[in-house]
């Protein structure tokens, strides 16, 4: 909970300079000498009616608070009993209509509705002032001397107690039961309230407000007289405060605007108008070149954090110079152009000329370039063959693949966690299983042995699941690579391509293991994989030879 106790709160004639100085941080000081002759003269007005109120109590209290080292705050609140609630309102948030009332006898305030506006806006004002000096906490509790605002934000509505003190802790929870009731008991009828102040819930939420003023525990007389006189009072002072720091918010606003159109003026030379409107700097005005509008936006944008939306124009005297420029430079390509296509055709009247008489040579030497060139399309295309040659074994894998539970068309490679071939912590295979990687493998090899030349190695990794030390996966899982190795070494298709020397292993334990929705799946981490790889040098050695050929 955040409490706003203005300085005024303390006794504005206590120093009615301090206060002054208070507002010159928020104003920007930037309000001129004849604002601030204002604010001092109004200060003194409000002095003199506060001075005329002092009485010899006042006195004696600070006296007391002096002596005894005790606060005056903390010797008023042992001096008084509860604070009384003289009104209740119920406020309409996003349209600020008072939707229900209740006041205490003799406490009615002359004009709710306007009473009931300003105290909305008075409390989004302040909110607005806390969260812009870091503060996420909505105020709760407005005070100024003898007259508090106790408002609570609860859904659409505002709910306000007028007091004539400020409550302690013990009454304000009682206050906050009070309105979490009437909130929660009225939330459809508050969502969906359209300013009919005659309907039978406004009725009964009046008069259950009234019965809940009605229920207090009254002060004495001579307090409630005092209270009564002072809560006017002090309520306007408290207005008027905020409508002086409004006016130095505005200030500091229009100050920041101002400095911004005079550096643009001192260096651009343009004058030009900035509003602000929804944390947006607006430019506005005429400036002489295009050129203009761009290098003062950077300006704005280098000083400001705002975002800038520019409506500066350009006259259109600037805007046809730059036409006439544009105009200027195109005549002269088309001279420069037009010169040098007529020198081009003189070259080619030289050529024609030359080339009559001619045709016969000139239609050998054509049919023995295309000759070279069907040559060369032929030698690009043997080339284009080599250097795609992974392509073209990856699109073949997966015309034959794709669909099957067993390859990994990411990687290309043949992936068989789904056959379950090792149980835990074994190296010993399942046979039927080993004989379908058997098979698969062998149509594997029947892609591959086209590209024989190219292959530099066909890998068998082996994988383990997580349980133990990873040391001992890292051996588990090369037992498994090696044993399938041994058997794929042993297939027919292996050996009648000749391709033992190619097949390699390689152990990765379990980093690699399979995990599934933050699980990991031990059967299918231990498993086998093949991929191949080709040799690129002798890719490239292929690609020399044939251009060299």
């Amino acid at each position: 909970m955040k409490r706003v106790t203005p300085a005024i709160s303390k006794g504005i004639a206590d120093n009615k300079d301090t206060m002054i100085d208070a507002l010159y941080p928020i104003m920007g000081g930037m309000i001129s000498k004849y604002v601030t002759q204002a604010i001092k003269e109004l200060m003194d007005k409000i002095n003199h009616k506060i001075e005329d109120g002092l009485s010899f109590e006042k006195y004696k209290r600070k006296a007391k608070a002096k002596l005894s080292g005790v606060s005056e705050t903390e010797l008023l609140l042992e001096e008084s009993s509860d604070a009384v609630i003289s009104s209740l309102f119920v406020i309409h948030k996003d349209s600020g209509l008072l939707i229900a009332e209740a006041n205490a006898e003799d406490k009615e305030i002359s004009d709710p509705h306007m009473v009931a506006s300003m105290a909305s806006a008075i409390k989004d004002f302040i909110n607005d002032w806390v969260q812009s000096n870091t503060s996420q906490n909505e105020v709760q509790i407005l005070s100024y001397g003898n007259a508090t605002l106790y408002i609570e934000s609860a859904g659409t509505v505002y709910v306000i107690a007028f007091l004539d003190a400020e409550p302690d802790a013990q009454q304000r929870t009682h206050i906050n039961t009070f309105f979490a009731k009437i909130v929660s008991e009225y939330a459809d009828f508050f969502q969906t309230y359209d300013g009919d102040d005659s309907s039978k819930e406004v009725e009964e939420l009046s008069a259950l407000m009234d019965t809940y003023l009605k229920a207090q525990t009254p002060k004495p007389e001579k307090e409630l007289s005092e209270s009564k006189s002072n809560f006017s009072k002090y309520f306007l002072y408290f207005l008027v405060l905020l409508v002086l720091l409004f006016i130095g918010y505005r200030a500091n606003q229009w100050y920041a605007k101002h400095t911004l159109e005079t550096m643009v003026l001192d260096k651009t030379g343009q004058y030009i108008s900035i509003d602000e409107k929804e944390d947006v700097y607006v430019l506005r005005g005429n400036v002489d070149t295009v050129k203009q509008i761009r290098k003062i936006e950077a300006l704005v944008n280098k000083a400001s954090d705002l975002k800038v939306d520019n409506h500066l124009l350009v006259p259109l005297t600037a805007l046809d110079d730059a036409r006439d420029k544009v105009d200027e430079k195109l005549d002269y390509l088309e001279r420069s152009v037009g010169a040098s296509l007529n020198v081009l055709q003189e070259k080619i009247l030289h050529l024609q000329e030359a080339l009559d008489g001619s045709d016969v040579h000139f239609t050998k030497v054509i049919a023995s370039k295309n000759k070279e060139i069907t040559l060369l399309k032929a030698e690009n295309a043997h080339i284009k063959s080599v250097i795609d040659v992974e392509d073209e074994i990856f699109a073949m894998l997966d015309k034959i693949f794709s669909s099957k539970p067993y390859y990994n068309t990411h990687d290309h490679a043949l992936d068989f966690r789904h056959l379950k071939l090792f149980s835990a912590s074994e190296t010993e295979y399942n046979p039927e299983a080993m004989a379908e990687v058997g098979k698969i493998f062998e149509i594997y090899l029947g892609v591959l042995k086209t590209y024989k030349p190219y292959l530099e190695s066909i890998t068998i990794e082996g994988h383990s699941d997580s349980t133990g030390k990873e040391n001992e996966n890292k051996i588990l899982s090369a037992k498994r690579a090696e044993v399938t190795k041994q058997y794929l070494k042993t297939l027919k298709s292996v050996k009648q391509y000749g391709l033992e020397s190619y097949m390699k292993m390689e152990a990765f334990g379990s980093t690699q293991a399979i995990v599934v929705d933050g699980v990991e799946d031990k059967e299918a981490s231990r498993r086998i994989k093949i991929k191949f790889k080709l040799n690129k040098n002798k890719i490239v050695k292929q690609v020399k030879k044939i251009v060299h050929d």
